[in-house]
């Protein structure tokens, strides 16, 4: 039993799929805020970033997780904890002007949708 019997061919990730895996993860981290009664968005530049720093051709989509962690997730909390948004809020996560990182802002929209 602790012997390989078939061998299993997965088919490359293209950039639609690292999408698809970064929408996945994103539902955890948007179900938190939920939590918290903020939301957020992101750009499609911001999304594309993501996507490009957490694939790596030669292990998939397993450097994804740390990206989303490193380029979105810290800075959301940075911008939480130093300008105490209040209730409702949505966030928007935008590709900074250097395109080296992401940008986290006050959306101009108001979430009416929070239950109190």
């Amino acid at each position: 039993m602790n012997r390989i019997d078939d061998v299993v061919i997965f088919n490359s990730l293209d950039q639609d799929d690292i999408f698809k895996i970064i929408d996945i993860t994103l539902k955890d981290l948007f179900k938190r805020l939920d939590g918290m009664s903020y939301s957020m968005t992101l750009t499609e530049k911001a999304k594309k970033f993501v996507a490009e720093k957490g694939f790596d051709p030669q292990f998939g989509a397993r450097p994804l997780h740390r990206a989303i962690q490193k380029y979105l997730e810290d800075p959301l909390a940075e911008f939480i904890l130093n300008n105490n948004p209040p209730e409702g809020s949505i966030f928007e996560a935008t590709l900074d002007e250097t395109e080296e990182g992401l940008v986290i802002n006050l959306s101009e929209k108001i979430n009416t949708d929070i239950k109190k």
